[in-house]
């Protein structure tokens, strides 16, 4: 049973043009409610610039979400008002808390987008993250998992969570397998506590 400190937990997921926010974009932003039975958001960004410097892996994987993130992309400014619209909605005034696996990439990101925004923080974003990693890590650590479950598509076949390649590496997608493994993973803790 989950403490209802975990109805202000979110999952997210960023897909950007590379992996430096000095120099690369947010393409979208994807919040998925822990355990809160409330829709996800998903929020596509539309760039300052015309000219983005791209990876050659977010390149290739733009184009599963190209056809949404053109349709619906906004600028910065836009983006952080829905996000902040879908916060104060769907969790009132409190904060949240983000986890995600290796979450600091997407934390690092958001900050990047309210800055572009005009804001110095995400409001309604508390400043402390989760990450899935590091839980994913002191489970392998204490005999728990198998070296293989540290990355987060190991962690997904280790726990049977079924994503499509045509959806992996899209927010939304990866995002929701992400609830799907934290999920799995407090669940795993607390059959480790029980038994000891």
């Amino acid at each position: 049973m989950l403490d209802p400190v975990s109805n202000n937990i979110v999952v997210i997921d960023l897909e950007t043009s590379g992996i430096n926010p000095f120099q690369d974009e947010v393409l979208s932003v994807a919040i998925v409610p822990l355990t809160l039975p409330a829709p996800p958001c998903v929020v596509y960004v539309r760039p300052q610039h015309d000219e983005i410097h791209w990876s050659q892996f977010a390149k290739e994987n733009f184009k599963k979400f190209a056809a949404n993130w053109n349709e619906k992309a906004v600028p910065a400014v836009f983006a952080l008002e829905k996000i902040e619209q879908y916060l104060n909605q769907t969790f009132g005034q409190g904060c949240v808390t983000a986890i995600g696996h290796n979450v600091g990439f997407d934390v690092a990101f958001i900050r990047k987008l309210a800055f572009l925004a005009g804001k110095n923080e995400l409001p309604g974003i508390s400043h402390r993250a989760l990450d899935t990693h590091t839980m994913l890590y002191l489970l392998y650590l204490n005999g728990h998992l198998p070296v293989s479950a540290l990355s987060s598509d190991g962690a997904f076949e280790y726990f049977g969570i079924k994503i499509s390649e045509s959806n992996r590496h899209t927010a939304l997608a990866d995002a929701l397998a992400t609830r799907e493994l934290v999920l799995k993973l407090l669940e795993l803790l607390t059959n480790t506590q029980r038994s000891r």
